[in-house]
């Protein structure tokens, strides 16, 4: 099995799995004739299918995409905050043979759900039913983020 890491994940750490055998390219590689950085999720995804990689992501939309098509995917999850590259290694590195096992075994298409404590397997119905939760949770919050900013201090008695 082969990883191809999306453009949001450092592709430091696609190279340095490279270097330890582990077949692992990012977007934007050249020598593995990726598409360039910037490219549609779309064609990010079909280059996965015909180079027969399987996508690492954080990227709600690729997930989402990938469950669409009915394609496995690693969905590396830092739940709402930013993974730095230094804590993305060790997270890597301990569990990328871990992720392969699961996704050979697998009598169809799913989602390795990476947490910063623990993986999971998710059916691709149960990671897009998450996305799709969490997705409406975030806008909610922005929302409300929004008209508090927009209310304002109000002047009574006046």
């Amino acid at each position: 099995m082969r990883l191809l890491f999306d453009e949001l994940l450092s592709w430091r750490v696609a190279s340095a799995l490279r270097e330890l055998g582990v077949r692992a390219s990012h977007v934007g590689h050249e020598g593995d004739k990726a598409p360039p950085r910037g490219s549609d999720d779309a064609v990010v995804l079909e280059h996965a299918r015909t180079t027969n990689q399987v996508v690492v992501t954080s990227n709600h939309d690729m997930i989402l995409l990938c469950a669409e098509e009915n394609e496995s995917v690693i969905w590396i999850d830092p739940r709402g905050r930013q993974l730095k590259r230094t804590a993305l290694v060790p997270l890597v590195f301990g569990r990328v043979e871990d992720w392969q096992k699961l996704l050979a075994t697998a009598d169809r298409p799913i989602c390795v759900h990476v947490l910063r404590t623990k993986t999971e397997v998710l059916t691709l119905e149960r990671a897009r039913h998450l996305l799709v939760q969490r997705m409406r949770r975030l806008q909610a919050r922005k929302r409300a983020q929004a008209r508090k900013r927009t209310s304002g201090p109000t002047l009574e008695g006046t």
